[in-house]
């Protein structure tokens, strides 16, 4: 329970759940918008993204448990396969709708200082931080990834379909090589 925090609580027991049930009232493209958003662009792009890095770099930097540092990494790929699919699915919204462009960027906007908020909240549960990990390592990790995200789902904004197709296929071509 001490690393559920005020910002986890609002992400996880408030936010994400609210987000997700709404879809069953409501399955309206901006409603799947804000889910996403929510749930593949900040939850999965940017804390879970985080987290995996966390645990790996200490793993790395110790030389510790080879194993579990093989997991970690298949883990980040398949976190990546998800966080693809979110641009993936927001970009094809968009497509059809620009206008979703700005409930996108709106739920991101709103929910990164609560993510921001978790990372101090979970290091900072700590005193001293284990093995000599530094919040602000992870936390401008954090904003890396928030950034990426954004601005890929930006970019698909004033895309037509069949550009997003033809860029979906050269990313998976690129992976199969």
């Amino acid at each position: 329970a001490r690393f559920h925090g005020p910002c986890y609580h609002h992400l996880f027991y408030d936010v994400l759940p609210a987000t997700m049930h709404a879809l069953s009232a409501d399955p309206s493209p901006k409603a799947m918008a804000r889910a996403s958003a929510t749930y593949n662009m900040v939850i999965e792009g940017m804390l879970a993204e985080t987290g995996y890095h966390a645990y790996f770099t200490v793993l790395d930097e110790q030389k510790i448990l080879p194993g579990q540092r093989k997991g970690i990494s298949l883990l980040k790929q398949d976190e990546a396969r998800h966080i693809a699919y979110g641009i993936f699915f927001l970009s094809r919204l968009m497509a059809e709708d620009e206008s979703l462009w700005e409930v996108v960027e709106a739920t991101m906007n709103e929910l990164v200082e609560p993510a921001l908020g978790m990372i101090y909240e979970s290091l900072g549960s700590y005193d001293p931080i284990p093995f000599g990990l530094e919040v602000s390592h992870f936390t401008d990790y954090a904003m890396s990834q928030f950034q990426k995200r954004l601005e890929r789902v930006q970019r698909a904004r004033t895309m037509t379909m069949d550009e997003i197709y033809a860029v979906t296929h050269l990313a998976i071509e690129e992976d199969d090589a």
